[in-house]
């Protein structure tokens, strides 16, 4: 079965022939910028690109996609997000996962239920899992390997390796 990773973001169209910067999500860019084609998702349906050529460009990537000859044609990309083919039983890089597996799923800390992921933001530092406690309140949790201790995508579970103080808010 086929599914989708997040790759990055349109951040910007740079140059008159229609190249976009791509900021990434994954740290895999020399086998990103390989690629033949990724996808785009307009309206909630993916719709396949073919990459004409691709380059990095510090912590980005640089590309021209075919049929995107122009700034006026590339313009559409802009602030959308790109996606790469995966089959589902193909192993993701070390700590990384899915946002579909971490939906729904419960947040431990020393085996004490802290709520349940109800949304995954992309922050440009790292992504902010939205935990909803049992009042209802959310609890914004960063996605660091210094908080993370680990995810059971089968059993829906994540493990936090901090206190729970950590959460507690320091207004009263």
């Amino acid at each position: 079965m086929i599914g989708f990773v997040l790759l990055g973001k349109v951040i910007s169209v740079c140059g008159k022939s229609g190249e976009v910067k791509v900021k990434l999500f994954s740290e895999e860019s020399e086998e990103i910028i390989s690629l033949d084609f990724c996808y785009v998702d307009f309206f909630g349906s993916k719709k396949k690109l073919r990459i004409k050529s691709a380059k990095q460009n510090g912590k980005f990537l640089i590309f021209l996609f075919e049929g995107f000859d122009s700034q006026e044609a590339s313009s559409v990309l802009l602030e959308k997000d790109l996606f790469l083919e995966r089959e589902q039983n193909e192993e993701l890089p070390e700590f990384s996962f899915l946002i579909k597996d971490l939906l729904n799923s419960k947040v431990f800390i020393d085996n004490e239920l802290l709520g349940e992921i109800v949304d995954v933001l992309s922050l440009p530092g790292n992504d902010v899992y939205v935990v909803e406690d049992a009042k209802g309140k959310e609890i914004l949790v960063p996605a660091v390997r210094k908080i993370i201790n680990r995810f059971d995508k089968i059993e829906k579970k994540l493990y936090l390796k901090v206190d729970k103080s950590y959460f507690e808010d320091d207004e009263n």
